[in-house]
């Protein structure tokens, strides 16, 4: 099965408070301003720092680790690793969440995993409460770049804390890539909860 295409993300950034001007190239600690060149580093350091995670991961109890999650796997890049967006994002005409709700959307998602932590106790609650965490993290899309590479680590390290390893292999797994794409993207938490029961298995020894 070949992989579906998306359209591209709109940001509202008429300052280029995010990347260098008249550019589609993100600010980055290495002042690379040829887009190309820029994107090879962030995935070579971005990579490293997710394998670093496999191994040692982040445990997540609130937004605070998330956002820690997001500084570890952004740090050798962006000086803006970890933070909230400034600006506004939107892709195929819906908008994520506005700044100004940042608030209570991290109140909510505190809530939802909360209640996983609490609650999870069987493959299927696993499953929908994990699909429900990463919609509602994926709507809030709470940093400029990088989300989707934050949520699977932030799903992974919440599968972990209730004893079962996430399968989620978008970068060679086809037929896992559309999956969780459709889900993410179109908002069907039905999708990602059909996925999750799939590819959650309980952790080794």
């Amino acid at each position: 099965m070949p992989r579906k295409e998306y359209e591209s993300y709109h940001y509202d950034d008429p300052d280029f408070e995010y990347t260098y001007p008249n550019s589609s190239t993100l600010r980055n600690k290495l002042e690379i301003r040829n887009q190309k060149l820029a994107l090879k580093n962030e995935y070579q350091f971005s990579a490293e720092r997710v394998l670093e995670l496999s191994l040692k991961p982040i445990a997540v109890r609130s937004m605070m680790d998330v956002r820690a999650i997001h500084h570890y796997i952004f740090q050798d890049m962006y000086t803006w690793a970890g933070e909230y967006r400034n600006v506004n994002i939107s892709k195929s005409g819906n908008a994520f969440m506005t700044r100004a709700a940042f608030e209570t959307g991290e109140d909510y998602i505190d809530h939802l995993i909360r209640t996983y932590l609490r609650t999870a106790d069987t493959k299927e609650k696993i499953a929908k409460q994990l699909a429900e965490i990463l919609d509602s993290l994926n709507h809030m899309h709470p940093f400029r770049e990088g989300n989707g590479r934050c949520q699977r680590e932030v799903v992974l390290s919440l599968a972990r804390e209730c004893g079962y390893d996430l399968f989620l292999d978008v970068e060679s797994d086809d037929d896992v890539y559309n999956r969780y794409m459709d889900g993410t993207v179109n908002g069907d938490k039905k999708i990602l909860e059909e996925l999750f029961l799939e590819i959650l298995e309980l952790t080794a020894g």
